[in-house]
């Protein structure tokens, strides 16, 4: 049987580069800080439990989502290892997460005391702090007086405190001290009340790659664990790109011929003979956002024609005279000597390059190699 899809259309994932990854973060932060490997918004689009499953065999001690149906998933595919769940929710989903053996990070006591009433025994929750960023996450300046109200609910064991500081790339320095000043000072004042904070979690990928004296006891790389870093930022050390390829295949050619008539209502000029090329890929996929105006086909540059229609996409294979149905059409990725970088369609696109891999639809699937084998 064919290794190729039905619909030949698929995202290629390294998972040799995910576990490099997550192997790179260990070695940067030490063997006694916890490693929180982000896997929120479907694993970056890579795929939540494929990705999560390789970053906990080679040295993750959580996993962390920022949906609680994720989470569930994830739990529903095998995956064992504790999972908190980012503030995504609304209270009433308690006891599903409950259900699942994942921990809730809170954000209010409202959803304090929902934990506390579905919860049957102790429950281990975290605490998010807003920091800066000015997004979820309880007030700095009411953050003790609200934990405190949250461990006299019963049930509730606090497992740690976590926030996501705000940095820009290249940005000042003091910012970031400024922002673990307000995050240690909450556990420094809780802890002078008799309240322990075992996990303290303020670094995620910007401060891992900036700031070393932010990592504190835990971190919780996202991006970086998928190779993706932004431009200005310097890794401290070897990352490599998850991201293989966004690949598809020559389904229909047809030669046209320029039209006299009605020309001008023609979805696209034709003022020369051209060879078409149609390819199962649109915009339900994506493709209007990901895609650098051309595609490689024979290891030769072929132009986009007009815009991705929902489920194809024209390309002009024109230059491509030897180009046949069946052949691979690389949208993203390198084929013979030439390629089109992930950099290059988000730059086209006014992307961040963590967006590329989460704006290729769910139809697409996901092939994952190692050993550039199939898994």
């Amino acid at each position: 049987m064919t290794t190729i899809p039905l619909r030949p259309t698929m995202l290629e994932v390294d998972l040799d580069a995910a576990a490099d990854n997550v192997r790179a973060v260990r070695r940067l932060v030490g063997p006694e800080r916890k490693i929180f490997a982000v896997v929120k918004a479907d694993g970056y689009g890579f795929g939540a439990a494929e990705m999560g499953a390789v970053f906990v065999r080679n040295g993750a001690d959580y996993l962390a989502v920022a949906d609680l149906t994720e989470g569930i998933r994830m739990r529903q595919r095998g995956i064992t290892a504790p999972i908190l769940v980012y503030p995504n929710s609304l209270p009433v989903a308690a006891a599903d997460a409950l259900a699942h053996g994942l921990v809730p990070t809170l954000v209010d006591l409202d959803s304090a005391r929902a934990y506390s009433e579905a919860a049957a025994g102790p429950c281990e929750v975290f605490v998010k702090v807003d920091v800066g960023l000015e997004r979820l996450g309880v007030p700095t300046e009411q953050a003790v007086k609200t934990i405190l109200a949250m461990m006299e609910l019963p049930h509730l064991r606090l497992g740690g405190i976590c926030a996501h500081p705000h940095a820009e790339v290249g940005g000042d320095p003091a910012y970031a001290d400024w922002q673990l000043g307000r995050f240690t000072g909450v556990i420094d004042e809780l802890e002078a009340r008799g309240v322990p904070v075992p996990v303290r979690l303020l670094a995620a990928t910007p401060f891992v790659l900036r700031f070393p004296h932010t990592y504190l006891n835990a971190v919780d790389p996202g991006r970086m664990l998928y190779g993706i870093t932004f431009p200005g930022e310097t890794p401290p050390v070897p990352l490599r790109p998850a991201f293989l390829a966004l690949t598809t295949r020559v389904i229909a050619l047809k030669e046209l011929s320029p039209r006299d008539r009605f020309a001008e209502m023609a979805p696209f000029p034709v003022t020369a003979p051209m060879r078409l090329g149609v390819v199962p890929m649109g915009s339900a996929d994506g493709l209007r956002w990901l895609h650098a105006g051309h595609v490689l086909v024979r290891g030769q540059s072929a132009p986009v024609i007009g815009s991705p229609s929902l489920e194809h996409t024209r390309i002009d294979l024109t230059s491509v005279p030897a180009a046949a149905v069946g052949d691979e059409v690389v949208i993203i990725g390198r084929q013979g000597g030439l390629e089109i970088s992930p950099a290059e369609v988000a730059s086209r696109h006014g992307l961040g390059l963590h967006h590329v891999a989460t704006t290729v639809g769910p139809r697409v699937p996901r092939v994952y190699l190692s050993g550039r084998a199939t898994v």
